[in-house]
């Protein structure tokens, strides 16, 4: 799907990355419904006939009309009423239909800004370590990253998520750069301090748009009152931006936090390997984490999560038990938290107790409905499953909030385009994935079908190299409850070549 980028009324269509917002927030709309709105805003006014509508979103394919009316109307419910009342679609009886609104192209280098409906939006910059040794960078990371997460507990206001605020490192930050790229209209930067037993947290609240510093705060705390630190920073940003904040209602229950300093210090250093993908250097982190405080649910959460990882190279079954026994007992400890229903939705998917994880993900979803981890791993839940057009219509809402997600989102989102047929794209996204064996065996699978012998043959060497007794029938171990999807996958690892 490929067009102009256009405004209408406080809309923005973005044809070429398949994205609808209003009021910058994102529109869930699957891929034929964007398709058949593209088409529509770039003949406004026109009459679009419904050969000319089912030939776009369903190329080359016979479909019957219904699906069209169908499609038309989960368009009009998701617009509503169009800005003089009416529909933005008309019906133009046994003909077609007709985009009644004024469509506005919008430049991609400089898009138009359409005013929020009160709810502003604020990127948490990563808070500068000011130690003096580099090796407390997961500290300040990790400090940063928990008051994004109490930040995003306001209803009022959209954060972005931390793994495109934490895109902006650099010491000499252009302000009009973060602006640009990330859209919002508030800035929050600090540094943190370790001395000893005491903290030192600074903080300030800049608008983003013209640079000016609204406000800023020193706080001098010992260790063991970090977490009230966090909760009394992030409400009081909340509070400067709207005059008055609210936490939503669904996380009204404060997140279980751990009782020893430690057992946190363990947590952030694994939190930070996790996030760049090193499970295995991330798990006896998060095991010491809860040695040390057996209750903290959070930490035997990111254990599950990590002993998945491990169980995609050691295919042990023991290690999927350990996950279980993980993200079980975070459940015990903490059945509000979305994370650990999402590490449970994780390990149920890989034990394939599909329906089971299912409701872990949608429990997970309804705590945390704007967390990217949990979108991806939902999605990659939806893949398994077949339903591969939902999982990417869920990527594509969360890369709206996350433009620059962790790396293994792309991974996700190749597997959706792979299933999806749209195999040239699924390459794209593989390429950003990482160096892991199975991102190989997708790519491998992927120039397989589009018939790229050579390459498909240099991506099965690259695999091989990574894990030396891969194999068709190990990777076809694949946790898919739907065989049609499992197949394509399969049938793209023989024509790739890997061993039987």
């Amino acid at each position: 799907m490929q067009g102009t980028r256009v405004a209408f009324g406080p809309f923005l269509l973005d044809p070429d990355i398949g994205t609808l917002l209003k009021e910058q927030v994102p529109i869930a709309v699957g891929h034929r419904g964007l398709t058949l709105l593209a088409a529509l805003t770039a003949r406004p006014g026109e009459i679009l006939t419904k050969a000319e509508l089912m030939d776009a979103a369903w190329p080359g394919t016979a479909v019957e009309e219904g699906n069209l009316t169908v499609q038309i109307a989960a368009l009009r419910k998701a617009l509503g009423p169009a800005d003089k009342g009416g529909e933005w679609i008309a019906t133009v009886p046994r003909v077609g239909y007709r985009f009644t609104g004024t469509v506005e192209p919008v430049a991609s280098a400089s898009p138009r800004q359409i005013p929020p409906a009160g709810k502003p939006s604020i990127a948490v910059l990563p808070f500068a370590n000011l130690s003096g040794d580099q090796d407390q960078q997961y500290l300040s990371d990790g400090i940063t990253e928990d008051i994004i997460t109490e930040l995003a507990r306001f209803r009022s206001l959209l954060v972005i998520a931390r793994n495109s605020s934490f895109q902006f490192r650099h010491p000499a930050l252009d302000i009009a750069e973060v602006h640009r790229k990330l859209g919002v209209r508030y800035l929050v930067e600090g540094s943190i301090r370790k001395l000893g037993d005491r903290i030192r947290i600074t903080t300030q609240l800049i608008d983003a748009a013209t640079g000016t510093h609204l406000w800023a705060q020193r706080y001098d705390r010992g260790l063991d009152d970090i977490f009230a630190l966090q909760d009394e920073v992030a409400a009081l940003i909340a509070s400067m931006v709207e005059g008055q904040a609210e936490a939503d209602s669904a996380s009204r229950t404060r997140r279980k936090l751990p009782a020893d300093w430690d057992a946190y210090d363990y947590y952030l250093q694994g939190r930070a390997h996790f996030h760049r993908y090193e499970m295995d250097m991330s798990e006896p982190l998060f095991v010491r984490c809860v040695e040390l405080d057996s209750t903290f649910a959070q930490g035997h959460a990111f254990l599950a999560q990590a002993l998945v990882g491990r169980f995609w190279y050691d295919n042990d079954p023991r290690t999927l038990q350990k996950a279980w026994n993980a993200a079980q007992t975070a459940l015990a400890f903490d059945r509000s938290d979305g994370v650990c229903h999402q590490s449970m939705g994780l390990v149920l998917t890989h034990m394939r107790q599909h329906g089971d994880a299912g409701v872990h993900f949608e429990q997970a979803r309804s705590l945390n409905p704007l967390d990217v981890n949990i979108a991806g791993d939902y999605a990659s839940w939806l893949n398994y499953g077949g339903r591969a057009e939902m999982a990417l219509n869920v990527l594509e809402t969360a890369l709206l909030r996350d433009p620059l997600p962790p790396i293994w989102f792309w991974e996700v989102k190749g597997s959706s385009l792979f299933l999806l047929g749209r195999y040239s794209e699924a390459v794209a996204s593989y390429q950003k994935a990482g160096d892991h064996f199975f991102i190989h065996a997708f790519l491998a699978a992927a120039y397989a079908h589009l018939g790229e012998t050579q390459k498909a043959r240099a991506a099965v060497e690259e695999a091989l190299t990574r894990k030396h007794d891969l194999t068709v029938r190990l990777i076809s171990g694949l946790p898919f409850a739907d065989q049609v999807a499992l197949e394509l996958f399969t049938s793209g690892f023989r024509k790739a070549g890997f061993p039987a």
